[in-house]
């Protein structure tokens, strides 16, 4: 008889720590893959500066801000990788993230570890975890070529005027 007052009494005591505690929150992946990408209140754009051969050519990567408030993320880093070793290596030290963030790789630098993450960090603690990262197997297909580093930033600012702010 006694254990059928319990019962209930401990599936009450469960629910209330279940909706007390607070709630786990995940990384997000997302995979990039066009040369330009929108989420939520940031852009990544992708060109490459033509040079005469792979080790004189450049892939750049901006990272902008659209929206007036910072959004989720104060911190980027990018890690490049081998998708089939896994072996990796951080392109760029942990910066903050500014209104419009610019990386410039030589081109070569994609034959060996072709993929690359863009890890987001909430804040800019060294113990910190990303919450988000966006993923390339490699430069996407999509990425134009430009011969002048004017023609590319060009091409950039008038991405930007067709992507949609939130």
């Amino acid at each position: 008889m006694k254990l059928r007052f319990l019962f209930p009494l401990v599936l009450l005591f469960l629910f209330a720590l279940w909706a007390w505690i607070p709630p786990v929150r995940g990384q997000e992946e997302h995979h990039g893959a066009d040369s330009s990408f929108q989420l939520r209140n940031l852009v990544i754009l992708w060109g490459i500066l033509k040079g005469p051969d792979e080790d004189r050519s450049w892939v750049c990567i901006k990272i902008i801000r659209t929206g007036s408030e910072p959004g989720p993320w104060t911190s980027y880093r990018l890690e490049a990788m081998d998708p089939f070793s896994q072996d990796k290596e951080w392109v760029t030290p942990r910066e903050i993230l500014g209104k419009e963030n610019a990386i410039k790789e030589r081109r070569s630098s994609f034959r060996d570890k072709t993929g690359r993450r863009i890890y987001l960090y909430p804040g800019q603690g060294a113990e910190e975890k990303p919450t988000t990262i966006i993923f390339y197997q490699g430069v996407p297909d999509t990425t134009p070529e430009f011969l002048t580093e004017k023609e590319m930033e060009d091409y950039f600012g008038r991405a930007m005027m067709r992507i949609k702010k939130p």
